[in-house]
């Protein structure tokens, strides 16, 4: 079963009374005392709003400090007096912080003394030092995480750089295709042309040959032509040699 608290009430001022209170405490218990804060302002309720965070600040007998995060409800705030708070015999002094959810605004209870009685055996005696602050976890937590986001941030400047160099080699291979495309177009141009010319060429070439067809049809046909001035009659006849067509008289003698 486990122990009861003892639990120690105490009325602060918020308003900026200078008067100590005295708590009082044994040396080396732990994890059952505590000091029950009332926080008032001016004799009434000094009411904490919801999402403040409170903090009690201890300074020791040897001059360590313990800051320890408290529970509260409405003007009440528990501060529990751990190991390290009761590490060290004689007067401690302690002060209640209140920070508003957006860390803007901070107050601070005037402070109380916690008179700490040196325990008689001291065997298992908790050695004293200085707690690790919340401010000192909460810069840890925060350079844990700046260091998290630091190695995220180099991991995704690196897949950046793949990406960046990814995507220059797909426009470079994107470059080469249309220069590709550009060559291949060219070429079928050409080879359009060149056949559009034989085509021409040929077309020539076969109407050359159907004239000449024609032109041989007429060789065996005798045609008759008469020189008036010499009185001489001249048969004739139209052929080609090499796609030439030619004409050949022969004198007819009568």
């Amino acid at each position: 079963m486990a122990l009861g608290k003892v639990i120690q009430r105490i009325e602060i001022e918020m308003s900026g009374g200078t008067k100590q209170y005295m708590v009082s405490a044994k040396q080396g218990d732990r994890a059952t005392r505590y000091v029950e804060t009332v926080l008032l302002n001016h004799g009434k309720p000094y009411t904490i709003p919801a999402g403040s965070s409170v903090t009690a600040f201890i300074r020791k007998p040897d001059r360590h400090r313990v800051y320890t995060p408290c529970e509260f409800t409405d003007n009440v705030v528990m501060v529990e007096l751990d190991s390290q708070a009761l590490a060290a015999a004689g007067t401690a002094l302690c002060e209640v912080e209140v920070k508003s959810s957006d860390l803007m605004q901070v107050v601070t209870s005037v402070t109380f003394e916690i008179e700490i009685e040196a325990k008689v055996k001291d065997e298992d005696a908790i050695v004293s030092g200085d707690e690790l602050s919340i401010f000192d976890k909460t810069m840890k937590q925060y350079a844990d995480q700046e260091t998290k986001r630091v190695k995220a941030e180099e991991a995704r400047v690196q897949a950046e750089t793949g990406r960046v160099k990814a995507e220059e080699a797909r426009v470079q291979a994107e470059t080469g295709r249309v220069n590709a495309e550009k060559s291949r177009v060219s070429a079928e141009s050409d080879r359009v042309t060149a056949e559009q010319e034989r085509q021409k060429q040929a077309n020539e070439v076969l109407d050359k040959a159907n004239e000449a067809v024609k032109i041989a049809g007429q060789i065996n046909e005798a045609s008759y032509m008469l020189d008036k001035d010499e009185n001489i009659k001249y048969a004739y006849a139209i052929y080609t040699e090499r796609g030439i067509p030619h004409l050949a008289l022969t004198p007819i003698k009568e």
